[in-house]
């Protein structure tokens, strides 16, 4: 089995069949591997303007809103914490706050087909609720003036009071809660302080699934958990967790030096192998598997979350008061080394955006442009990785962080075959090329943008409805489990 390229297209090639994936048009084609030679595909891919222009561009809907860096505040001491803002006292006053929001609604994209978007991020945010209360209030009252939907977003370590996790629940919000692994392995590498412990997570994480809350956990894996992967799958589902978001620790940090050895990261191929076994794990549970080798799943390619697209449309304030590119990366020493620094909102409410810098870093990070990714089967599903990330690594926007690369060349061929295996499930062998429209196996999933998804997917139901071809059930059947089972599609 191999994962290959084939006319400009992820492939996946087994001794009996070659598969032919296009996620960004949620479909698969399947020609038996004998015939490979005569490209059998082309007549179906052309008939169906699945080849247009060598690849089948869908556009993802520019960002449109704000994340908000509450504060640098947190109430725990992670080994590992991403953060180089280490305890740092920043917090954001309301008022800036408000400013942003303002800012950010009066950039509504030409083309209105997403909610405005507030992410509230930190530190830890719930430090700081009456100004996320009042923040939401806001936005409440604005996008009613305005007339347009929103939607709520926080990152927390799931230690708020219980009456604060019922307002973020009451009000819809989208949660990641951080929570690494079962209590022993979790307690070793998230500190908690003297007023916490992890059984206060764990009640947290209850209390979202019993209340049907769209949320996710995000288990951050260093060299002390990534053997036991699989048993943090059993052990999230357990607790009716739906969305488990794994990532392996990032390249910069408080700790970074001082790390010890086993809160490191651990190897691309260790952390590859347990992710591939976590995913195997996860069949069957009700939970689904996300990861940043493959977060770019069923989405357009040419664009970056947030400010790295280039676009006007997407705002990131730090606790400092300063606008940046990227909420993960705080740290206004680095912000100011890569020269990413890109405005600022004043006490008095006045908000200053650089919007040369900012086009002129969201086209030095534009997807693809590295030349070893132009043949490079996982290009369509880790489109470059992340380029902050990237920035961290190797100093570069553009020059790929080789950690991260070399895992999303191992997963990212693995979710091929996952993808080849799931969409062709049952269905009748046959000398022909047989078009399907793709089937994502129920353990993975790409929540943050998953919306983008099923645009695709109904353009893509549309395109073979267009073309006089019957429409599958599957067709319905995964437009139904995205817009009922996947975080960020209404029922």
């Amino acid at each position: 089995m191999t994962a290959t390229v084939i006319d400009d297209l992820p492939a996946f090639v087994t001794d009996d069949w070659t598969y032919l994936l296009m996620p960004r048009s949620m479909h698969a084609l399947r020609v038996p591997t004998a015939r490979r030679a005569e490209a059998p595909w082309r007549p179906v891919l052309d008939r169906h303007r699945l080849l247009a222009t060598g690849r089948f561009h869908q556009t993802q809907p520019p960002a449109w809103g704000v994340s908000l860096v509450v504060s640098h505040l947190c109430n725990m001491s992670c080994v590992y914490c991403f953060s180089e803002v280490g305890h740092s006292q920043a917090t954001l006053p309301l008022q800036r706050m408000l400013a942003m929001v303002d800012h950010a609604l009066e950039r509504k994209p030409a083309t209105l087909n997403q909610p405005f978007s507030v992410n509230f991020f930190g530190g830890e945010p719930t430090l700081n609720m009456p100004e996320v209360k009042a923040v939401v209030e806001y936005v409440k009252k604005r996008c009613a003036e305005e007339g347009v939907s929103y939607l709520l977003r926080m990152v927390t370590n799931g230690t708020a009071p219980r009456e604060d996790m019922q307002y973020v629940v009451d009000n819809g919000f989208q949660l990641t809660v951080s929570m690494d692994a079962a209590p022993a392995r979790q307690q070793s590498q998230r500190i908690y302080g003297t007023r916490h412990n992890v059984s206060d997570t764990i009640e947290t994480i209850r209390f979202l699934a019993a209340n049907s809350a769209e949320f996710r956990v995000r288990s951050t894996i260093t060299g002390e958990t990534v053997e036991y992967m699989d048993e943090t799958v059993r052990f999230f589902a357990d607790l009716g967790v739906r969305f488990l978001h794994f990532e392996p620790v990032g390249p910069s940090g408080t700790t970074t030096a001082g790390r010890l050895r086993r809160y490191s990261s651990p190897s691309p191929e260790i952390y590859a192998t347990n992710l591939i076994k976590a995913m195997d794990a996860a069949r069957g549970t009700g939970l689904a598997v996300f990861g940043y080798a493959f977060q770019h799943l069923l989405t357009d390619p040419l664009s970056y979350c947030g400010p790295m697209n280039g676009e006007g449309n997407y705002f990131v304030l730090n606790a400092t008061g300063d606008l940046i590119m990227c909420p993960e990366l705080q740290d206004p020493k680095r912000n100011k080394e890569y020269n990413h620094n890109v405005g600022k909102v004043g006490n008095d409410r006045k908000v200053f955006v650089d919007l040369k810098r900012r086009s002129e870093i969201g086209a030095e990070a534009m997807p693809l442009q590295n030349v070893s990714c132009q043949s490079c089967y996982a290009r369509d599903i880790c489109k470059s990785g992340c380029p902050s990330r990237n920035i961290q690594a190797t100093g570069s926007l553009t020059k790929l962080d080789p950690y991260s690369c070399s895992i999303a060349k191992v997963v990212c061929a693995d979710i091929l075959g996952r993808l080849a295996r799931a969409t062709f499930d049952g269905v009748e062998a046959s000398d022909e090329a047989v078009l399907r429209p793709i089937v994502l196996p129920s353990e993975l999933c790409s929540p943050p943008f998953i919306g983008a998804g099923a645009t695709v997917l109904k353009k893509a139901k549309l395109l073979l409805a267009l073309s006089g071809e019957d429409i599958d059930n599957a067709v319905d059947q995964q437009l139904h489990r995205l817009s009922t089972h996947l975080v960020g599609i209404p029922g």
